[in-house]
């Protein structure tokens, strides 16, 4: 979903790999989903891969990782696919096995966002699925076969690979060539501004201007590859976060419907 450019990309890619070495220092990071860099940054091969700390046994992201951080499912985990301030276009690779994140590829090339480095934080949810067959009643578009992305508003830069949970604020409804590709807002639950911060609302107060920021960066950055404005639903109004936890538990139901079966995988995901 975004384009490449010819640059070094060992120098785009040092910051967030950086990151992922001292992940383990910072405390709000679940440590017992450990991720790990094989191989050469600069080549197509290279890898982002998890270990359950604790057996040393390799997991997938995308299935192994709880969704829900607690009980009350307030909260949710998150996996940071794009560091706050980078530009490689990072992503969990879903055909892949055990899901590892690896970086998009274009005819054979390293993509990465020409528009600009991204503004946030940049991820997805575990065990969500965004199911193409599906049409949404207010988006009338059906999934765009992934995981549901997620923009984490928190000033922190936060390690690629790394798992925390997130509060769920609201959602933005991007229309991408015809698939409904959801934005979920939220921040890090020990965020210093979290307790702020319930709803989308809350977002404008504290963080002011950040959503239009983050909406106008999503709505322009293909004409950066030649490419017509995306658009949005609702107008592109952010939805409260109600709607956000509807949009979470739906996308979870749809990948467990395909994990167990109920849908087919038409696509060849790893599953």
């Amino acid at each position: 979903k975004s384009v490449f450019v010819r640059r070094s990309r060992s120098v785009v890619l040092k910051h967030a790999l950086n990151h992922i070495q001292i992940s383990k220092r910072n405390h709000s990071i679940r440590a017992e989903y450990n991720p790990t860099p094989i191989g050469d940054s600069t080549s197509t091969d290279f890898r982002v891969k998890f270990t359950d700390s604790s057996s040393g046994n390799p997991i997938s992201v995308w299935h192994d990782v709880p969704l829900y951080a607690n009980a009350e499912k307030t909260l949710v985990n998150y996996v940071n696919e794009i560091p706050k301030g980078t530009s490689a276009k990072m992503e969990i690779a879903t055909d892949e096995a055990l899901t590892p994140i690896k970086q998009d590829i274009k005819k054979g090339k390293l993509r990465f966002y020409l528009y600009g480095d991204s503004l946030v934080n940049y991820g997805a949810l575990p065990q969500t699925w965004e199911d193409p067959k599906e049409v949404h009643p207010d988006t009338k578009c059906g999934g765009d076969n992934d995981p549901l992305d997620v923009i984490e508003i928190g000033d922190e830069v936060m390690p690629m690979g790394s798992v925390y949970a997130v509060k769920p604020l609201g959602v933005l409804a991007l229309l991408d060539e015809g698939e409904t590709d959801w934005k979920l807002i939220a921040i890090r639950a020990d965020d210093p501004k979290a307790k702020l911060v319930n709803d989308v609302d809350d977002v404008e107060k504290v963080f002011p201007g950040k959503i239009h920021e983050v909406r106008e960066w999503f709505r322009l950055y293909k004409t950066a590859e030649g490419k017509g404005e995306n658009e949005y639903a609702f107008d592109g109004e952010a939805k409260d976060r109600k709607y956000a936890e509807k949009v979470i538990a739906d996308t979870h139901e749809s990948w467990r419907k395909l994990k167990s079966g109920e849908i087919s995988n038409e696509d060849g995901l790893w599953l």
